[in-house]
């Protein structure tokens, strides 16, 4: 049963109030003034029914005092101005007198749902926090534990990274965690997506620029000083940004306005890659000087296929992290709604089932997030799920040129981009690095 303090000092009023929300299953405790009030322990109620105007005290003093349990201010029509003051100071809302009893009930069993569920959520956030060392990344499995304890390992050092992993497995996550939990944590954490940047404007974007009218641009390397540089697929760089990066990493081929040439830089550089880089040094397409300078410390993170019971964990982290974002009520995933997430692929890794889990909050009405809600097509990766089909070892590549040439001629590239879970732009991509071009037929894209 719900507990509600009434602070009203006109007896009359007080007595009303309390009669009608016992009739509609609340216990209601009595205050005629905030000192009275301040007597009792606030925390016990689930809300407080305050007036602004009482004697010896405003109502609104209660509302530090009593947090974080709601105060509902009450209020004439002529002091609308102090509910407004009063909701300035924390008040979750503001009822003007004389109000009807309908209209009293339904604000108040609002309010007190409204705070139950966010609790619930703060609390659910709390007990992931505990549970999970790195922030946004959740996970129990073996490998996932093996992941948290190398970060902790290796982020005090300044030792040079190398993450791997396929795309969507929170390589990014990893590295903001390794930065955050250094002594660099300070300083900036610059982020470069190798794969983002034309060819010919890699290196102007990393080492910087002086044109001919002597006017400098500082590159990456030189924003990230003092702190860490995060080099994403750096396995698409070129050779000849490789053999800069090299020589940045020995020392011999850096210049800031805080240093001098062969100082070597003050930054830490973390790598990441889904691509195989053993199978790049082999095609010579990547340094091995270079690889084996980036892998000071290797670390690979599991494709969310392979992580079990994480899937089911993760989904209600990510439901609990867009209600608040979405500002939604509480939502629960139904017992059909997690079994679908448990035997879906997931190709796209954590990255697709965050936007599944986001979409499905945007649309969702009721208080379950249902299968329907998560449109997941399971056709697309039967085949991948059946442990006789020749498709469960292929890579992420050879798995990708499966896919889009098995789908391509009956679905958009929309439609293809939404079942990888990667965008649009991410799919062109893609199909020119794999030579993957999509025939024109005249269908629509």
């Amino acid at each position: 049963m719900n507990q509600i303090l009434i602070i009203e000092d006109e007896e009359v009023i007080r007595r009303a109030v309390k009669r009608l929300l016992e009739r509609n299953g609340y216990q209601v405790t009595e205050a005629g003034s905030v000192e009275e009030a301040q007597s009792r322990p606030l925390t016990s109620f689930d809300l407080i029914l305050s007036d602004v105007r009482l004697p010896g005290a405003p109502g609104t003093q209660i509302i530090e005092t009593a947090a974080p349990v709601p105060v509902l201010i009450m209020t004439s029509y002529a002091s609308i101005r102090s509910a407004v003051d009063a909701m300035k100071l924390g008040a979750i809302d503001y009822i003007a007198k004389p109000f009807d009893h309908d209209e009293l009930l339904m604000v108040v069993e609002r309010v007190i749902k409204q705070d139950r569920q966010q609790r619930q959520q703060e609390s659910l956030k709390s007990e992931l926090e505990k549970s999970y060392p790195v922030h946004g990344m959740v996970g129990d499995c073996p490998a996932m534990i093996d992941v948290f304890r190398r970060i902790d390992k290796v982020a005090p050092t300044d030792a040079t990274v190398l993450i791997l992993g396929e795309s969507g497995t929170g390589k990014e996550l990893a590295a903001r965690a390794l930065h955050e939990k250094s002594q660099r944590s300070q300083s900036p954490f610059i982020v470069f997506n190798c794969a983002a940047v034309p060819e010919n404007q890699v290196e102007i974007e990393l080492f910087g620029h002086q044109n001919e009218a002597e006017n400098r641009r500082a590159g990456l390397l030189a924003k990230a000083h003092g702190g860490t540089l995060f080099m994403d697929e750096v396995g698409e760089l070129s050779m000849a940004a490789q053999a800069r990066l090299l020589r940045v990493l020995q020392g011999d081929d850096y210049d800031t306005q805080q240093e001098t040439a062969n100082s070597g830089p003050n930054i830490r550089i973390i790598a990441a890659t889904h691509r195989d880089v053993r199978k790049l040094v082999q095609q010579q397409t990547f340094r091995s000087d270079l690889y084996f300078r980036l892998r000071v410390v290797e670390m690979t993170l599991p494709p969310l296929r392979e992580r079990g019971s994480d899937i089911k964990s993760l989904a209600k982290f990510l439901l609990a992290k867009y209600c608040r974002q979405l500002n939604r009520p509480s939502l629960n995933l139904s017992r059909s709604a997690l079994e679908a997430i448990r035997r879906y692929h997931w190709p796209g890794n954590v990255r697709e089932l965050a936007n599944t889990i986001e979409r499905a909050v945007i649309l969702c009405e009721g208080d379950h997030i249902t299968p329907q809600l998560l449109a997941i097509d399971h056709h697309i990766t039967t085949k991948r799920l059946n442990s006789d089909n020749p498709t469960d070892s292929l890579s992420l590549e050879e798995y990708f040129r499966h896919f889009v040439l098995d789908n391509q001629d009956h679905m958009t590239e929309t439609e293809l981009a939404k079942q990888l879970g990667i965008s649009r732009k991410a799919l062109w991509e893609r199909r020119q690095r794999f030579g993957i071009p999509r025939e024109k037929k005249g269908k629509k894209n």
